[in-house]
Formats: C-alpha cells, sequence, structure tokens
C-alpha cells in the first residue's frame, strides 16, 4: 500500500480541525510495543514527515522494565526515554497504539517535560477503530474521518507495529539462538 503523497496542505488542515489546533503538522512519531507475555518486550517508533515515512528517524527501544505485559508501562518507559533526546527533534503530533488507557499513560509522560507540551497525542484503539484525541471527551471512530485522514492514521499504526514486531523477532530470535541461563 503506497504511502501519502497527494495534497498534503489538505490533509494538514483536517488534522488540524481533528485536533482542535492551530498549530501546523508535519511530523507526526508512531509508537507501538510488541511481546509476548513481557519477554522480549520492544518498543518502536516510526516517524513521517509530511505524510511520508522517514526511517532515518525511526527508533527501537528494547523494553527494560519487569517481564511481565503491561503495554501501560511498556509506553510510558518509551516515551520517556524518547523525550530524553531533543536531539532527534520534536513530532507535532504523537500517535500510540491502544486506547484511552495508553492515552492517559502517555500524558502522564508528557505532563513531567515542559519541552513537550506543544505536541499534541493521540491514541488508537483497534477494536473500533476509535481515535482518543488528546483534551477531548469522546473518540471519533476513524470510518467517520476523511479517507484521506482514515488512511493517514492506519498508515502510521501499521508501520510501528511493523517496526516492533521486526525488532520484537529479532530479540526472541536472538534469545532461542543463545539463551540465557
Amino acid at each position: 500500500q503506497p504511502f501519502l503523497t497527494e495534497n498534503w496542505s489538505k490533509i494538514q488542515k483536517n488534522l488540524k480541525e481533528i485536533l482542535k489546533s492551530k498549530k501546523k503538522v508535519s511530523r507526526i512519531e508512531a509508537y507501538d510495543v510488541s511481546n509476548i507475555q513481557g519477554k522480549e518486550a520492544t518498543g518502536a517508533m516510526a516517524t513521517f514527515i509530511n505524510g511520508q515515512p522517514e526511517k532515518n528517524f525511526y527508533r527501537r527501544f528494547k523494553i527494560k522494565i519487569a517481564k511481565k505485559p503491561n503495554d501501560i508501562l511498556m509506553i510510558k518507559e518509551v516515551l520517556s526515554r524518547r523525550f530524553k533526546h531533543s536531539e532527534w527533534g520534536w513530532p507535532d503530533l504523537i500517535l500510540i497504539d491502544g486506547g484511552v488507557a495508553q492515552l492517559n499513560a502517555t500524558l502522564k509522560v508528557k505532563s513531567k517535560k515542559l519541552k513537550v507540551k506543544t505536541i499534541k497525542i493521540v491514541a488508537l484503539a483497534k477494536k473500533k477503530n476509535e481515535l482518543y484525541i488528546e483534551s477531548q471527551k469522546k473518540p471519533v471512530l476513524l470510518k467517520n474521518l476523511s479517507r484521506e485522514i482514515f488512511n493517514l492514521i492506519l498508515q502510521l499504526r501499521d508501520e510501528a507495529h511493523r517496526f516492533a514486531r521486526k525488532y520484537h523477532l529479532k530479540l526472541r530470535e536472538k534469545m532461542l539462538i543463545s539463551p540465557k541461563g
């Protein structure tokens, strides 16, 4: 599936309306975590600029917290570590794979860093493809948004998922080849 290129200014205008923001959205970071029962847990950050993936800005995180499956703590760890790297540049928008709990966890991490307070955060819940938007009470159904926004959000989510899963599988493979203990 090709990544979005057509009419970025229209997409940007739509995004600003959805986010209720005056700020331009050009850099978007999407996050996901991957693990099996907490083992070899990884996090990934995929970065898109003007609707295009920028693989130079992709980052992977080996999760360090307790080896239990806890997506909320894992996403908090990934974002906490990411926010320590101002040299990577700041996104205008962050998309988290998850629902309201992941959004709230991310907002807690964000609230501790003054430099990132202008970044808008959204979370996409898989079950009904509900988009939870920072400082908006009700989620928006992805299918009710424009086709361009629908495609963009799914591409971001899928790319972060692919990247997190790829790293997770690499770590599992490494563990199987040389198990510890």
